[in-house]
């Protein structure tokens, strides 16, 4: 099994040298200072940027980061200021060159070339790497984080501190967490309560959780494709669904189903990364110098998100999108009916060490 994977992981790095190394028809990636490119990053292909990679002065380091989202997205315009100001803090020594709209392949390819140090620095959500740290996959329960704020005082904290650690025998440096939103409901009917869900068709990510979740909700899950949802609404064969409020915007899901309730049911970070063979390679003053320009990086990350999230509020209130802030006695209902899950013994129960520490942070 080792020897088959390194094989894949080789074949990519392969790939990798001959296709994105400067070769006359390569990926174009946005080098520091690059502008911003034409995609809205709310669910739209992601426009290549232009220009070369970006080159350090003199005998400097040239690292990429590989991300599958576009150039306009929050967390690629944070990437850039990070990357901006890792060159400014070392004179131009280190380069980091931003590759977007997955360029270097989607996230478990490039996670693969980030192990074996083909790629420097990575942005990915949880899924991929739950491999090398179990305790992501609660992060999938519903209602697991009171808010927003809540999920950072946790992964700010001691429990982000030691999913960082069970990355490093994966050869995997964690650097830091993004605001990556909350998913919500929305429906064809309004929803305020947790019986309202009740016989409704609501499509879901394909995840046992998240099917056991509506499930518990009273309503019928139905595992449909992201890119037939718009269609599934507008002919009735689910009466709604659930996201982030930018996808819920992007993808125009509110002309078809214009109800969106605030119950925050699934609230989970963006993780970004680093190769450890590229961390270990480093002065402990130039890892100094970019851990301080991702932390930087993380707080701008977390303004822009908030931005985007208020801009797209703003634009479905004008086209007349009804928004519902359930009550805590309220919010309480939707939790007590998902309890059922965290009692699960394969969804649940193997969770609990990690779910007490989560509701140990106030």
């Amino acid at each position: 099994m080792r020897k088959r994977a390194f094989a894949m992981v080789l074949a990519g790095m392969m790939a990798l040298s001959l296709g994105a190394c400067g070769s006359q028809g390569s990926p174009a990636p946005a080098s520091s200072g690059a502008g911003e490119g034409a995609a809205t990053g709310a669910g739209g292909a992601g426009q290549e940027a232009a220009g070369a990679a970006a080159a350090p002065t003199g005998d400097g380091k040239a690292f990429k980061l590989a991300t599958d989202a576009a150039l306009d997205y929050p967390t690629t315009m944070a990437l850039q200021s990070f990357a901006d100001e890792v060159k400014e803090k070392t004179d131009g020594r280190i380069a980091i060159t931003i590759y977007p709209s997955a360029q270097l392949g989607d996230e478990n390819a490039y996670l693969q070339q980030l192990q074996f140090g083909a790629v420097d620095f990575a942005k990915s959500s949880v899924a991929p790497l739950a491999q090398f740290c179990d305790d992501l996959n609660a992060l999938s329960l519903p209602y697991l984080f009171d808010s927003t704020e809540h999920m950072f005082r946790c992964l700010d904290g001691p429990i982000g501190e030691e999913i960082f650690t069970s990355f490093e025998a994966a050869n995997i440096v964690g650097l830091g967490f993004t605001d990556n939103g909350s998913r919500c409901f929305f429906t064809k009917t309004p929803v305020q309560k947790a019986g309202d869900l009740a016989n409704k068709k609501i499509r879901v990510q394909s995840s046992p959780l998240m099917l056991g979740m509506v499930e518990g909700l009273g309503g019928f899950p139905q595992a449909i494709a992201s890119t037939e949802l718009y269609s599934a609404l507008q002919t009735g064969i689910v009466d709604g669904a659930e996201n982030n409020i930018n996808t819920y915007a992007g993808d125009s899901l509110y002309e078809q189903a214009p109800y969106f309730i605030y119950d925050h049911h699934n609230i989970q970070p963006e993780i970004i990364i680093a190769s450890k063979k590229t961390w270990d390679g480093l002065s402990a003053e130039d890892r100094a110098i970019i851990q301080t320009a991702m932390d930087n990086a993380m707080a701008y990350q977390k303004e822009l998100w908030a931005e985007r999230e208020k801009s797209s509020e703003d634009m479905l209130k004008e086209a007349g999108v009804t928004f519902y802030a359930p009550t805590e006695e309220e919010l309480a209902g939707f939790r007590e009916k998902c309890q059922g899950i965290y009692e699960d013994e394969k969804l649940g129960k193997p969770y609990e060490a990690f779910v007490a520490k989560v509701r140990a942070v106030e």
